[in-house]
């Protein structure tokens, strides 16, 4: 028989705006301006702000708006859709077939295969246009598609698209098309060995065949704007600058004006005297103050955890060496600003900060502490670093497997498991030694 037992437990239960004030907290300054815009939309007793100056504690942390910087953005080409209707004109087909094609490319992937089969497309065809378009029919208008540049698009897998591109532009690699088309697995597993003996040829010709399907295009999307009429912009939330030899921090806010309470429904509420009229305003003005009042102190949050940071790394700031980056977790901010380490995660996981030396994520800087043999700490940050150039300058032949990783770091003062260099390896993209083999 089971036994109750009464137990007392202490839980934090936060409030509607405390939740609120943290979700502000968090997100970035182009997302910050949107959500201001919205409020000042939605709640008639907020309004801008023409005539704020700012104060002397601003001044000293000095706030720029995002008009104040240049950026530099990635020069967008034309779509892929773009690219492939574009093609169609040129081509002697009937306007039916043309329609179909299109219809293909608007159901392309993001990489530009199609995996959807043609029996659902057949279907959508006939629920949403009432186009009774068999899939034999659609098959040869993908055969239409698969002819245009870049070649392998419409391909319903990776091994589907290498195979297009080697029978347009390599017809006569017999031996390539082999690989890929019955020997897929073992050539993405690299089994050279495996593919040697099963096709009687040599590994120099192995060799040869690898080089060739390496030249090839895996994503026929490459290239290509994901979006004709979207341009990504990185806004940093904060910059920092070097004057006289010294750090100086900027806290950039947005383009949206300082916020206010409205005088204006400040004295209606004062002076109504209808019921319904002022307890709708008493909710929106209350509501309004609490808006500006958070703004505020998310940048004095904001300000208080990144000039912690500013000095713990000053020197990486000033370098921007990453030997200068030091160890540093999020709990060692949260103990110099006196806040929560959810909130210093909150503050560090979105934002970015601009430097003389590129624009990064906040949270890049955070990194575990190593000590070496010698009790120096340093970042984990370097051993990847070096961990990378180990990789790097290995025989591509025999790579490196993470058990010799392990030793070759331990001769660097090092010493970590093999399992921690396998972690270490995958976050920075890097695969295991068998895929990294080459001939």
């Amino acid at each position: 028989m089971s036994k109750q037992r009464l137990q007392q437990k202490q839980y934090q239960s936060l409030s509607p705006q405390q939740i609120q004030f943290l979700g502000l907290l968090q997100i970035p300054i182009v997302a910050l301006e949107k959500r201001i815009k919205e409020e000042l939309e939605e709640n008639p007793t907020l309004e801008e702000n023409e005539q704020e100056e700012l104060s002397l504690e601003e001044k000293s942390f000095s706030n720029y708006t995002s008009s104040d910087f240049e950026y530099q953005i990635e020069d967008k080409t034309e779509s892929l859709s773009e690219y492939l209707n574009q093609q169609l004109i040129a081509l002697d087909i009937t306007k039916e077939e043309q329609f179909l094609v299109q219809y293909l490319i608007s159901s392309l992937d993001n990489n530009g295969f199609l995996n959807r089969d043609l029996h659902s497309i057949s279907s959508d065809l006939l629920i949403n246009n009432n186009l009774n378009i068999s899939e034999y029919e659609l098959s040869d208008t993908l055969t239409i598609l698969q002819q245009l540049e870049p070649f392998g698009v419409g391909a319903k897998s990776l091994q589907e698209c290498l195979l297009i591109q080697l029978r347009i532009l390599h017809p006569e690699k017999i031996l390539e098309q082999k690989i890929i088309s019955d020997y897929y697995k073992p050539f993405s597993n690299k089994n050279f060995e495996h593919l040697s003996r099963h096709l009687e040829v040599e590994l120099a010709d192995i060799k040869n065949a690898y080089k060739t399907i390496k030249s090839l295009n895996p994503i026929p999307s490459n290239g290509f704007s994901k979006n004709a009429t979207a341009v990504a912009y990185v806004y940093p939330d904060f910059t920092v600058s070097i004057i006289d030899g010294k750090l100086e921090a900027k806290l950039n806010k947005s383009n949206v004006k300082p916020i206010m309470v409205s005088k204006y429904y400040q004295a209606m509420l004062r002076e109504s005297k209808d019921i319904i009229t002022k307890k709708f305003l008493q909710e929106k003005i209350e509501k309004a103050m609490w808006f500006k009042e958070s703004i505020a102190k998310r940048n004095d949050t904001l300000k208080n955890v990144f000039s912690a940071i500013l000095d713990i790394q000053e020197a990486y700031f000033i370098s921007g060496n990453e030997n200068d980056l030091k160890p540093m977790k999020l709990a060692d901010i949260a103990q110099v600003v006196n806040m929560d380490i959810s909130t210093i995660s909150r503050v560090s996981n979105s934002k970015y900060v601009a430097t003389h030396f590129g624009t990064f994520k906040l949270k890049e800087l955070f990194s575990e502490a190593y000590r070496k043999d010698n009790g120096e700490l340093i970042s984990t940050k370097e051993i990847k670093r070096k961990l990378q150039e180990i990789i790097e300058k290995e025989d591509k032949i025999n790579p490196l497997s993470d058990e010799k990783l392990a030793e070759l770091l331990g001769e660097n003062d090092y010493h970590i498991a093999r399992r921690t260099v396998a972690k270490y390896r995958e976050k920075l993209g890097i695969q295991t030694g068998k895929l990294r083999r080459e001939l």
